[in-house]
């Protein structure tokens, strides 16, 4: 390749095309800094530079975007072995990747009840329920919500995670200007699974989940409100 490229009057071709590897370089690994802030708190700047330059070595991003470089990550942290240690450490990245998407998400609407008002009671077993864009649901066996918050939000106490306090179920999820971060129950979190899997409404009345007394149809109202359900279609007819 060297020979097919023209010298400067500066530079040899190998030399501009080294400048050129290191300013990419750079910027992939200070955006890499960008979407994860936490784990760079967590384990300090040699160590996020170390991990950089593991990683630019270990994969390229398929997309032009900067915005998408960086969905590797979390996979690529699970295979460290400088980080076996942290256990914790590999989910927090994928929470702060699940941010990034949600952050970044187009805005949408709330769910447009008039529109809803207008389908058929007979076709209510078709509607199909949507998260709003960029929505996402994560497990951990770990606090990651409150290593999280500890540093990203400004505090002035010195709180002490305790690791073996039990998992978590997020949902990760934009609401207008603002990015969240909610805790569903357990009854949510199957609900929530199902919304996001697609599963008819007609389908969810009929499952067997614990509603602690209250409907489906009770639910819905709530769930639109909170802003958990931003759209909806209806379910293709299956021909028999």
């Amino acid at each position: 390749m060297e020979a097919q490229l023209q010298a400067s009057r500066v530079l040899p071709a190998r030399q501009r095309i080294g400048a050129y590897h290191t300013s990419v370089d750079g910027k992939l690994g200070r955006s890499l800094e960008q979407i994860y802030p936490v784990r760079h708190r967590l384990v300090g700047e040699n160590f996020v530079q170390a991990m950089a330059s593991a990683i630019l070595e270990h994969g390229v991003s398929r997309s032009p975007g900067l915005g998408d470089y960086g969905a590797a990550f979390p996979a690529f942290l699970s295979t460290f072995r400088p980080v076996q240690s942290l256990a914790y450490l590999t989910d927090v990245a994928r929470l702060e990747w699940l941010w990034h998407r949600a952050f970044n998400a187009p805005d949408q609407p709330r769910l447009n009840l008039e529109a809803l008002a207008r389908v058929p009671p007979e076709h209510w077993d078709r509607l199909v329920f949507r998260l709003p864009a960029g929505a996402a649901l994560i497990a951990s066996d770990y606090p990651i919500h409150r290593i999280w918050e500890i540093n990203t939000i400004p505090t002035p106490s010195h709180d002490v995670i305790d690791l073996d306090q039990g998992g978590i179920r997020i949902l990760v999820w934009g609401d207008g200007h603002s990015t969240r971060l909610d805790l569903p129950s357990e009854t949510g979190w199957q609900l929530l699974q199902a919304f996001a899997s697609g599963v008819p409404f007609g389908e969810l009345c009929r499952q067997d989940f614990d509603h602690s007394g209250t409907t489906m149809a009770e639910l819905l109202p709530v769930w639109v409100q909170c802003g958990w359900l931003r759209d909806f279609v209806l379910q293709e007819e299956v021909d028999p």
